[in-house]
């Protein structure tokens, strides 16, 4: 290996000791050696750095593996990492059920007519890549630090974060590229340690990390192992399960707020969901400055604190994921607020099972500490969620066609004056159950009366007062028929 990046190796190290990780951690830095690539793979360097680019004598170049454990009772957040890794190793079967969301939204929109056509046949689009979850583990945990935010084919992966749960806790691999010559056998090695998991997991990195990472491996004519991998993005499950969380009002079962929509970074996950506090940890928008400060100087103390927001992002990304895991696992029991109980009824309802959803819709739907005053304010968040939970479980019923219940669902969204909305469409469902189920003409009239008495849109109005006429007319005929059967 050359000489130059054992120097490296040796100042990384040094920065290491200097900064040590928290208690239960041990580090490790170290550069790349026979264990990190296939048998005889070429480390030749594939570039010339720029003549331009001014480097200090001391700047040294490689590829440095650097690699933190840290012990399975290493609090990260509420819990030791071992629990995180318990859950993942006892829950990994239930997988398929968070990325029933991602599989959705992976499907292909129908294409419109009149666009670019082939032997005029439907228009060529290429296909996507099927989101399958991983089946077998054990897992790879994915994160990229890299030298632009809006990749593109100039944007380099120069901090390459791996991590894994073992049998002692939870071990982080991270590949720091000194140089872009040395770019390639970064590559070569992450193939070779990629190739030992059934599964990568990773935050927003079907959108951004995969892709840039497959991009460079394109470049240098190589292939990358990353496609063959089942790829989950808990980026999905984390908006649909706490995108509508209160980010103001303390405690566990607050509601959402009325703009419904809270920050889904994985900084604000982390702190939101798992409890964990960083303190001086670097902004993502600084990252790439710190590491072109590097090439120009030599200069690795900036880079510390981008080392460690790396291992802090793969950490919170595997206890995120665990968390997760363990309220699919244990299905409505699981959710510790309405409006987790609510996406998670959505997720097994997208995933096929439909006993599981109604018994989170139901748990969502549940009268828990609020009034019949505050459950009903239009601007509320519980008031909204219990509303869409109420919905969720009438149609889900009656696909399933149990009319008698969906009624249930449908009157307790009466009951509880859920708001406008909620009441005109648990009116109108009433009203057609009634009158086609049922044949419960008075009552289907009745309930028709009372939404003309309390609508104010004009075009609602005119098609209650068509309801109206369509139900007198069927009563009318309905009088006459019985006054001729009474009069035989």
């Amino acid at each position: 290996m050359p000489t130059d990046a054992s120097r490296l190796s040796s100042r990384v190290r040094e920065l290491l000791r200097s900064q040590p990780g928290p208690v239960g951690t041990c580090d490790l830095a170290r550069p790349l050696d026979g264990r990190d690539g296939p048998e005889g793979a070429s480390r030749e360097y594939r570039y010339v750095q720029d003549d331009e680019v001014t480097i200090v004598e001391d700047a040294t170049t490689g590829c440095v593996v650097i690699e933190r454990h840290y012990d399975a009772h290493t609090f990260h957040g509420r819990h030791p990492v071992g629990h995180y890794g318990a859950i993942v190793e006892r829950a990994l079967p239930v997988l398929p059920v968070l990325a029933a969301d991602e599989r959705a939204a992976l499907r292909r929109r129908p294409v419109r007519p009149g666009r670019l056509r082939w032997d005029n046949e439907r228009r060529v689009e290429p296909e996507p890549r099927p989101a399958r979850a991983p089946a077998a583990g054990p897992l790879l945990f994915f994160d990229l630090e890299t030298t632009g935010l809006s990749g593109g084919a100039g944007t380099v992966a120069f901090l390459v974060g791996c991590g894994c749960f073992d049998a002692g806790g939870f071990h982080t691999r991270q590949y720091f590229l000194s140089g872009y010559e040395a770019e390639h056998e970064l590559l070569v090695s992450l193939s070779a340690f990629a190739g030992r998991f059934g599964g990568l997991v990773s935050f927003n990195g079907r959108t951004f990390d995969v892709p840039l990472i497959e991009t460079r491996y394109l470049f240098h004519r190589l292939e990358s192992p990353l496609p063959s991998l089942p790829h989950f993005d808990m980026l999905h499950p984390a908006r649909r399960l706490w995108r509508r969380r209160e980010t103001e009002v303390p405690g566990p079962w607050a509601s959402a707020g009325p703009s419904g929509a809270a920050s889904c970074a994985l900084r604000s996950l982390e702190e939101a969901i798992l409890g964990v506090q960083r303190i001086d940890d670097v902004p993502g928008m600084e990252i790439p400055s710190r590491y072109f400060h590097y090439l120009r100087t030599g200069d690795l103390a900036p880079l510390h604190g981008v080392l460690e927001h790396n291992r802090l992002d793969l950490v919170s990304l595997a206890a995120l994921t665990a968390t997760a895991m363990r309220m699919a696992e244990e299905g409505a029991d699981g959710a510790a607020a309405p409006h987790e109980a609510l996406a998670m009824g959505g997720m097994f309802e997208r995933a096929g099972r439909a006993e599981q959803a109604e018994a989170c819709y139901a748990r969502a739907a549940a009268r828990t500490g609020h009034s019949r005053s505050t459950a009903g304010t239009s601007g509320s968040g519980a008031g909204v969620i219990r509303a869409e939970a109420l919905r969720r479980l009438a149609v889900h019923r009656r696909r399933r066609g149990q009319y008698a219940e969906a009624v249930e669902a449908w009157q307790a969204m009466l009951d509880v004056e859920l708001g406008p909305d909620a009441t005109r469409e648990a009116r109108r469902a009433l009203a057609i159950h009634h009158e086609h189920r049922a044949h419960d003409l008075d009552a289907a009239r009745r309930i028709a009366e009372q939404a003309l008495a309390e609508e104010t849109d004009e075009a609602a109005s005119a098609a209650l007062r068509h309801r109206l006429a369509r139900l007198e007319r069927k009563l009318s005929a309905s009088t006459r028929k019985d006054n001729r059967e009474s009069g035989e």
